[in-house]
């Protein structure tokens, strides 16, 4: 079985923050002679809770190109369903050890599992456990401001194209 770091998030626009995550992944992956993958939802994982998920920075498929842009070999797209949302974390886990999983990168706010109970922390506990290499990112800033998914909306939004692009590190991508 093809052994594989793991990036874990939601990777909406692929932002500087998410892009600071795949450094380290890539990073890893190259130390430990593993494959690259990252792991993401197909649409916002809050579409199943809410009647107003928030609009997407980026299309899946515009997400999964970006992501292979910023050296991720694998990208896995997880459907939003009661069943998937409703995961144990540590079950989360697991059937990523199943899958090759050996190791995983994430950022400090990471969240997963059944109500969000699995976290950065929790994430970082178990591969303790497990000998595997875990690699949390922090917080990156832009200007002394948060780099964050919802920030870029807000920018979007606005029509701040200029100041979008500076905090996604890219130019706007929506096909």
């Amino acid at each position: 079985m093809t052994k594989r770091i793991y990036a874990l998030g939601f990777f909406d626009g692929v932002h500087r923050g998410h892009q600071a995550l795949l450094v380290a992944c890539c990073n890893l992956a190259a130390e430990k002679d593993c494959e690259t993958a990252a792991i993401t939802f197909e649409n916002h994982p809050q579409s199943l809770f809410s009647d107003n998920p928030p609009p997407l920075i980026n299309t899946v498929s515009d997400r999964k190109r970006l992501l292979h842009h910023f050296g991720i070999t694998h990208v896995e797209l997880l459907p939003v369903t009661k069943e998937v949302m409703s995961t144990n974390w540590l079950d989360f886990l697991h059937g990523l050890l199943d899958h090759g999983a050996a190791g995983f990168v994430c950022g400090d706010d990471f969240r997963f599992g059944s109500r969000g109970e699995g976290d950065a922390r929790k994430l970082r506990q178990f591969c303790e456990e497990k000998s595997l290499p875990c690699v949390i990112v922090p917080e990156q800033t832009v200007e002394g401001v948060r780099v964050s998914s919802t920030y870029i909306r807000n920018l979007l939004e606005q029509g701040n194209m200029e100041k979008a692009a500076a905090f996604l590190g890219h130019p706007h991508i929506l096909t």
